[in-house]
């Protein structure tokens, strides 16, 4: 019992450090940030449609797989009551459709992600 009580302890402190173990520097911004008031662009986080196709791809990527988001070029974009709407091409590779994604212009969040097909 004690034996497995002890390593109760050993496994909990392991892990416990190994969450714990964070690079400093994002220790450090994480104490300094609370409180701090953030900066906002006064034209949005998302001022263009550039910025919206880079965000856009890279919600992208990490689900559909860099050579099928590559294969959507080039990026159809749509600004309408704050919220960009970026649409890729389908260029007869793959199953079809287009990858679909609409960015809040002031705050940069993600309001849909989608693919037709």
């Amino acid at each position: 019992m004690l034996v497995r009580c002890a390593l109760a302890c050993l496994l909990f402190t392991s892990i416990a450090f190994t969450e714990t173990s964070e690079d400093p520097a994002v220790v450090y911004a994480r104490r300094i940030i609370v409180g701090e008031k953030t900066y906002r662009p006064t034209a949005g986080y998302v001022p263009d449609s550039e910025t919206a196709v880079l965000i856009a791809t890279a919600v992208l990527t990490p689900i559909y797989g860099k050579a099928d988001i590559d294969a959507e070029k080039p990026w159809h974009t749509g600004l309408k009551a704050g919220v960009w709407t970026v649409v890729g091409t389908f260029n007869g590779k793959g199953e079809g459709g287009e990858a679909m994604v609409q960015v809040d212009e002031k705050t940069g969040a993600i309001i849909f992600v989608g693919h037709t097909m």
